[in-house]
């Protein structure tokens, strides 16, 4: 039986309570999903996975995980719940080694476990393991995404959340680090993802929920809405596909 991995209860969210960005919005991931947030600059999306994260306030409605209330959980708990969330920037420490910055993240994990998770990573990420003592600031665009994908993770999450991680990528870098993402939700990780791509969004996720000013517009898989001209059309920029999102 599918299990319901996050929920969101008519949630409303927002920098200012009387200016909330998300306006009501019912969701509901399951186990195993890969998810895609899309829709036009302003619509919420970001907000909406910051929210979930606990860095946007939330003024009323319910975020469950895995069935557990987490609504108002500080972010940093809701790391230890099962929950990574994966910002677009400032993501990795440009500092410190590649392997630091896995063991960084895997101090909240028991003693006895980290080393074990930390090499899964490298044996999940052959090019990081190539040279883990590298400065992280020295890495490619696309080895920055990876290493921070791979810190997000490394506590081995229910849920992971990615926000727009091709963002500032070539195309070739676009494709090579979501062909590493999928890969990742076939081993059974669940994803939600919020991407400006929508080519390369509804390619990869098996799922697409489009949103306009912090409402759920369209909730439908992948492969009906790329097929559907009149929503390309109203929401993702025209074009088909093969259009990104303005």
């Amino acid at each position: 039986m599918t299990k319901d991995i996050l929920t969101l209860h008519n949630l409303h969210a927002g920098y200012q309570p009387d200016l909330p960005i998300i306006n009501g919005i019912d969701l509901t991931v399951q186990q195993g999903e890969f998810v895609v947030l899309l829709g036009p600059n302003g619509a919420g999306k970001s907000t909406l996975v910051k929210a979930v994260a606990g860095l946007v306030p939330i003024h009323s409605g319910m975020v469950l995980l895995k069935e557990e209330n987490i609504t108002h959980l500080p972010a940093h708990l809701k790391l230890h719940s099962g929950m990574t969330f994966v910002p677009q920037t400032e993501n990795i420490f440009t500092q410190m080694s590649i392997r630091e910055n896995l063991q960084i993240s895997a101090q909240i994990l028991p003693k006895q476990l980290r080393a074990e998770r930390i090499e899964a990573m490298f044996a999940m990420f052959p090019d990081l393991a190539k040279r883990p003592s590298t400065r992280a600031g020295a890495l490619s665009g696309g080895q920055r995404q990876m290493l921070a994908v791979a810190r997000a993770l490394i506590t081995d999450p229910a849920l992971l959340i990615l926000d727009e991680p091709s963002a500032g990528l070539s195309p070739l870098l676009v494709d090579e680090v979501f062909a590493r993402i999928k890969m990742i939700n076939e081993t059974g990780v669940t994803i939600l993802l919020v991407e400006q791509n929508v080519r390369v969004g509804l390619q990869v996720a098996s799922r697409g929920v489009i949103l306009v000013e912090g409402k759920v517009a369209h909730d439908a898989p992948s492969a009906d809405l790329s097929g559907d001209p009149v929503v390309t059309e109203l929401y993702l920029g025209g074009g088909g596909v093969e259009e990104t999102a303005q």
